[in-house]
């Protein structure tokens, strides 16, 4: 009992907020554009160009979603290199993720003219929408390269216990974006075309942001490190890497695959219903980016006391970081429960839209406090670097709970397609948190927190 209690007593409850603050600010800031965009093409546009860049945003989420991996490996690698004292080692993985962010990112430019248009064939039915969406993903992608690299930065940052940085890249990144938004479509009234030009600008300028700040505060035998990319170090060393990176990669595409057919479920319900799911996936977003906050938190801190080894204070931070962070959950809930309709306003006034997404909003209403658990223990198992379990607990969520309740409710509920749909989606996103919690706790009772997928040195 006095083990317990001291367990408890003095949690880093300030260094976790130190670390979330920067990070709930920074991704707020993300969803605010997909916002933007749904609230300019909602009152300066029509339905077409909404359902548009709905369809059009899943093209661009299969790079930002599936290639994430990019910055959470970053930081795992790097925040356990740095625990450890390993500073060349942590230098040496941000290289070979600059090179792959750099060499994924050019192929993206060169093969999207002709993945993009087969991709909208599926996703879009034929017409005004699939065109529009196959222009929105096409311009948005020729920023690929610049968003890659920009995720390696902020994933270093991250691994370094550095969350303010980010923040700057980011709310550069997506207020200048904003504003390009405002000009481009409410201004010169160029549609979804816009907003994507406002979005592959605002990328570049990102990326631009993110070395300069990443310069100006590396520690001059860091700087003299990274100068060094013929060193032994670099050359070798890629398989356990590309190991843990896998595991993050089919987790994520998973993921990305339930989206995608949230979207592409509600687009063969009907045009409105695929215009209100646009609507409601923002609110989704604007939650799910808050509560990252603390998962980033937890996720600096797990890398950095795994590098340590020590395994007391690892189960301290993730502590530290749980209270809060279902806190925050249940403040977005709240919000959405009391706040539905002046919330809907601003998004759209488009009258069929509106009414259709308000018929579905009690599912957005639960979604945040459902989902707390799920990306708090994500980010504890990615700073942790036990990235295969994430792909097993996501698989499961899917594959027993998304698509079954889904069948479920089509075939022996049938009430409506739209709230079978939400539903499923609600529980799929409850089971995350429950089936990592599971794993937290299988992991823990064997201790197995040390054990890594990949090599602790390079």
């Amino acid at each position: 009992m006095s083990s317990r209690a001291d367990l408890l007593r003095g949690l880093p409850h300030r260094r976790a907020f130190s670390l979330a603050w920067p990070a709930i600010l920074s991704n707020i800031t993300v969803p605010l554009v997909g916002l933007v965009d749904t609230a300019m093409l909602g009152h300066f546009s029509d339905a077409t160009h909404l359902g548009a860049v709905a369809i059009g945003a899943t093209v661009i989420g299969a790079v930002t979603w599936l290639l994430n991996f990019l910055r959470s490996g970053t930081t795992s690698l790097v925040g356990r290199a740095l625990g450890a004292g390993r500073t060349d080692t942590a230098v040496t993985h941000l290289q070979r993720s600059l090179l792959m962010a750099l060499a994924l990112g050019l192929s993206i430019v060169v093969v999207q003219w002709v993945a993009v248009p087969l991709a909208m064939s599926v996703l879009a039915p034929e017409g005004d929408v699939r065109a529009f969406a196959t222009d929105y993903a096409l311009i948005r992608l020729l920023a690929a390269p610049a968003t890659l690299l920009t995720l390696v930065a902020n994933g270093w940052f991250v691994g370094s216990g550095d969350t303010k940085r980010p923040l700057a890249v980011v709310a550069t990144v997506n207020l200048l974006n904003i504003g390009l938004d405002v000009a481009f479509v409410a201004g010169f009234g160029w549609g979804s075309q816009g907003a994507a030009a406002a979005s592959a600008i605002a990328e570049w300028v990102g990326v631009v942001v993110a070395g300069v700040l990443w310069w100006r505060v590396a520690p001059a035998p860091v700087r003299e490190a990274v100068r060094r990319w013929r060193g032994k170090g670099l050359r070798s060393g890629w398989a356990g890497v590309v190991k843990l990176n896998s595991w993050l990669f089919g987790r994520t595409a998973i993921l990305y695959v339930v989206l995608t057919f949230v979207t592409a479920y509600a687009g063969r319900i009907g045009e409105d219903v695929l215009a209100a799911t646009s609507v409601l996936m923002q609110f989704m977003y604007l939650a799910s980016y808050a509560q990252d906050g603390y998962a980033h938190a937890a996720e600096a801190m797990a890398a950095r006391e795994v590098g340590r080894r020590d395994v007391r204070e690892f189960h301290r931070a993730n502590l530290a970081a749980a209270v809060p962070a279902v806190t925050l959950g249940a403040i977005f809930t709240l919000l959405y429960l009391v706040a539905r309709d002046p919330l809907l306003a601003l998004m759209t006034d488009l009258p069929a839209v509106a009414d259709t997404a308000r018929e579905y909003f009690p599912w957005v209403i639960a979604l945040p406090l459902f989902s707390a658990f799920a990306y708090l223990f994500d980010g504890v198992f990615l700073g942790s670097g036990h990235t295969r379990a994430m792909l097993v607990t996501m698989a499961l969520s899917a594959v027993v709970v998304f698509f079954p309740v889904l069948a479920i409710g089509a075939l022996w509920i049938g009430d409506d397609r739209g709230h079978d749909l939400w539903r499923a989606f609600l529980l799929f996103n409850g089971a995350r948190g429950f089936f990592l919690g599971l794993a937290y706790w299988r992991t823990t009772r064997r201790g197995g927190w040390l054990e890594h997928e990949e090599p602790a040195r390079v």
